[in-house]
């Protein structure tokens, strides 16, 4: 069996030997699983593991989302994370990602949003159509 086939398994001198599984899997708990494979003497053969095999949770320290950042998507990653480009501030979207991010917006990304916000009110409305009434292919 090669190296790479083989899966990791905690040894009793790692850290996560003993912790609850479910820190390594919910993102919730990424940054406590974090700091249990700071000093593992493990890691980088946990992040390599999980970047050939698209694994999912965090692994060697690296997130699904930062896997999937270095070109290493978790099978079936629809994320944000493939996204490596963002919008630079000054931007509505870069507005969006500051609130994500749980920042205060910068005064460029403010004035984006504001005009965004301005431009969508002054634009033209579709009329609504009224419920029950028929169209003429409907006759």
């Amino acid at each position: 069996m090669s190296s790479t086939a083989m899966l990791v398994r905690p040894q009793a001198a790692t850290p996560c030997a003993g912790a609850e599984p479910e820190i390594f899997h919910d993102d919730a708990h990424a940054a406590t699983a974090r700091k249990l494979c700071t000093g593992c003497p493990l890691a980088a053969l946990c992040r390599t593991q999980a970047r050939d095999n698209r694994e999912w949770g965090t692994w060697g320290g690296e997130t699904s989302a930062e896997r999937a950042a270095a070109g290493y998507p978790p099978a079936g990653w629809r994320g944000r994370g493939h996204k490596t480009e963002l919008k630079p501030c000054g931007t509505a979207a870069a507005y969006r990602r500051h609130l994500r991010a749980g920042q205060k917006p910068c005064r460029p990304c403010k004035s984006a949003e504001y005009l965004r916000r301005a431009e969508r009110a002054a634009g033209p409305r579709r009329p609504r159509r009224a419920t029950g009434t028929r169209t003429r292919s409907q006759t």
